[in-house]
């Protein structure tokens, strides 16, 4: 996954959250292994909150099969 972006006036209702979920169940779906992301310094939190892990510069999330 290159990124997404969600406007200012949109954030904090969870639609960062709602994404990266609908991204995940699709992952899951087609038996990836693995999303990767490169985070800015704005967005790691969120990817932290979500599962991500790794060095501050890359992200990664094993997919869990359903």
């Amino acid at each position: 996954m290159t990124n997404f972006y969600v406007t200012p006036e949109q954030r904090n209702r969870g639609l960062g959250r709602a994404l990266l979920d609908e991204v995940n169940r699709y992952a899951r779906s087609h038996r990836l292994d693995t999303l990767i992301v490169w985070p800015s310094e704005g967005s790691a939190p969120l990817y932290r909150r979500c599962g991500f892990d790794g060095p501050a510069e890359l992200l990664e999330q094993p997919v869990e099969p359903s």
